[in-house]
């Protein structure tokens, strides 16, 4: 973790691409190896960093969002596509979102 915490580091291109090259995601949790390091996280060990709840990550990385329930699909693509007269959730691109939104979008990813 202290990789990540570093703020007095650089981001070393090398040491990404060795990150990346090492990098297998396997029911949520991370393992790679940058210099010989080993490292092994998963969404909460990450959310403790920057002190954010990582509660509903595991629902935003599924492939399937019919877990949320179609109600809830469909006020979240009325509320992030400013459109309240949508009939059917879908996907949202990010030129239909306030800034705000983009922000968060940004952020989670």
């Amino acid at each position: 973790m202290e990789l990540f915490t570093n703020t007095k580091r650089d981001c070393s291109i090398s040491e990404l691409a060795e990150f990346y090259a090492n990098c297998v995601v396997t029911n949520g949790v991370v393992t790679s190896t940058i210099n010989g390091h080993k490292l092994h996280f998963d969404a909460s060990d990450l959310g403790e960093l920057p002190r954010v709840p990582t509660e509903g990550f595991d629902v935003y990385v599924c492939e399937g969002k019919s877990v949320l329930g179609d109600a809830w699909l469909l006020e979240l693509t009325q509320r992030l596509a400013r459109n309240p007269h949508l009939t059917e959730p879908h996907s949202v691109r990010k030129g239909e979102m306030t800034l705000l939104h983009r922000f968060i979008v940004l952020v989670c990813n």
